[in-house]
């Protein structure tokens, strides 16, 4: 659930930092409905409900407020700022009178985030991918950008969705930028890249990785819902 404080703003849970029980602006079912055809719009099918989006990804709020709007009478646009506000992921950016999603999307875009610095990202995935991308590269069937983790353990937490005993690829994303690999630091977690080939990807043994939950404590599971 989605709740305002007077001191805080928008958060997700029953509680604000502050201990405030706050404002309720949208129980768990409008949030999940909400997330849904937000992440659509903005990261799939903007055409498909009448959204011009430029090349770096962003969309008229307004017009979006409105699709929202028509979709689910009972939302409006001070629930998508409280959508993309309270959301840890930090999924969505408001600039102005504009909003895109930061990262996931399969339609064609070109975002213009900051570029990674750090010398290797890594990548979970189950034993039969991760022999085929040491194979042929690392490149996404139905995103516009391969998502990679910054740290073995991000990987090998999100490697866990796909099987209970992941793989982390490593990858050396220094040579691959020497190499004009395009790769772009989205937040702490996430790094978006072009296609990798395999000749900048190695697997990390598994004594080197710490199998070790990442969510923190205190975070609600609405609050890693995928929307």
């Amino acid at each position: 659930m989605i709740k305002h404080c007077s001191h805080h703003g928008f958060f997700r849970g029953e509680c604000c930092i502050c201990g405030a029980s706050g404002t309720l602006v949208l129980d768990e079912a409008m949030t999940e409905q909400l997330g849904r055809l937000v992440a659509g719009a903005l990261r799939h099918f903007p055409d498909d409900l009448g959204l011009a989006m430029d090349p770096r990804g962003w969309v008229d709020l307004m017009a979006l407020g409105d699709v929202i709007h028509k979709r689910h009478r009972w939302a409006d646009r001070n629930m998508l700022v409280a959508l993309v506000e309270s959301d840890t992921k930090k999924r969505y950016e408001i600039n102005n009178d504009k909003i895109r999603a930061r990262y996931g999307h399969s339609v064609n875009v070109n975002l213009d985030h900051p570029e990674n610095t750090l010398p290797y990202l890594y990548y979970g995935a189950n034993e039969e991918e991760a022999d085929r991308i040491l194979e042929v590269g690392l490149k996404s069937a139905s995103q516009r950008y391969v998502h990679l983790s910054t740290t073995p353990e991000k990987a090998w937490q999100v490697g866990t969705f796909r099987t209970g005993n992941p793989k982390v690829i490593k990858i050396d994303s220094a040579a691959a930028k020497e190499n004009g690999i395009r790769m772009m630091t989205v937040n702490d977690d996430i790094v978006l890249s072009e296609p990798i080939p395999s000749i900048f990807l190695s697997t990390l043994p598994s004594k080197d990785i710490l199998k070790q939950e990442t969510i923190k404590p205190g975070i609600s599971k609405s609050n890693t819902s995928k929307y």
